[in-house]
């Protein structure tokens, strides 16, 4: 050809358009039966951890009357051991360290609403059953307040906010026909667990600050009381009476202790 003229017809193999890649990867069709697999695998993971839960529910057992405050005690140090240090504790803790500080110098019951969620999904199953051991120990579970979750709590006080609601008094609904993840769990402390006890209790758990990465699960009843029940004895707490705060008291109670050694230490060193 001669110069300036352009040429038309085949192109080289070098200039000529690459084929279409073949598809890579799973089909369309592959991937949606690799997703309902999955989901159906969850979906009996998630059935299995609800009927462990109500199992775990159903066999525990309450308080005894008079309540034990030593075996509670106990138990929320054993929680504490085994699952005081696990980052899905914390709202779990912060929920139930919220019950025991609304219910200490009330005359009324307070009580606990909380996701059944928050045990099933916050740790494993050894969680979960240790979790309903300490409820189970230190609480009375209350099925009057098990409204459904579909709703928010009823007449409840925020367990963060403090923000205070009278619980309605009208006879209790049980709502024993919906399944266990539809509705709220609710525990209350022993009426007979004195205030005092209820400081000792509160000293073991880790404080709020401690504890600010997370919120509280749940949400307090500021007067969970069921009718003709008596008003509740509220009792002084040592080391500062009803102002003082558990984290105060321990202070002053360390404080205390120290100078108690240091007066017998005196007395030792004088007598010899």
């Amino acid at each position: 050809t001669t110069r300036g003229e352009c040429v038309y017809g085949a192109m080289s193999s070098r200039d000529a358009e690459p084929d279409a890649a073949p598809e890579v990867g799973p089909s369309a069709k592959a991937v949606a039966s690799a997703n309902a697999k999955r989901a159906a695998f969850h979906a009996d993971l998630a059935s299995g951890q609800w009927a462990a839960l109500e199992k775990a529910l159903d066999a525990a057992r309450s308080p005894p009357s008079p309540c034990d405050a030593r075996e509670i005690r106990a138990e929320v140090k054993r929680f504490l051991r085994l699952h005081g240090d696990a980052p899905g504790s914390a709202p779990f803790l912060l929920g139930f360290r919220a019950l025991l500080e609304a219910q200490g110098g009330r005359t009324v019951s307070v009580a606990w609403q909380i996701d059944p969620a928050t045990l099933t999904q916050s740790g494993g199953d050894a969680f979960m059953r240790d979790a309903v051991s300490l409820l189970s120990v230190s609480c009375v579970r209350r099925t009057d307040l098990e409204t459904p979750l579909t709703t928010p709590p009823g007449d409840v006080s925020s367990a963060k906010s403090g923000r205070e609601v009278t619980a309605p008094k009208e006879s209790p609904v049980i709502h024993e026909d919906l399944p266990l993840n539809a509705k709220w769990l609710a525990f209350s402390p022993p009426r007979d667990l004195g205030d005092v006890d209820l400081y000792k209790l509160l000293v073991k758990l880790p404080d709020r600050k401690t504890l600010s990465f997370a919120n509280p699960a749940g949400s307090i009843v500021a007067d969970a009381s069921l009718p003709g029940d008596p008003p509740r004895d509220v009792e002084s707490i040592a080391f500062g009476g009803n102002e003082c705060t558990p984290s105060l008291g321990k202070r002053r109670h360390v404080c205390c202790m120290l100078f108690i050694v240091a007066v017998v230490a005196a007395l030792a060193i004088a007598t010899r």
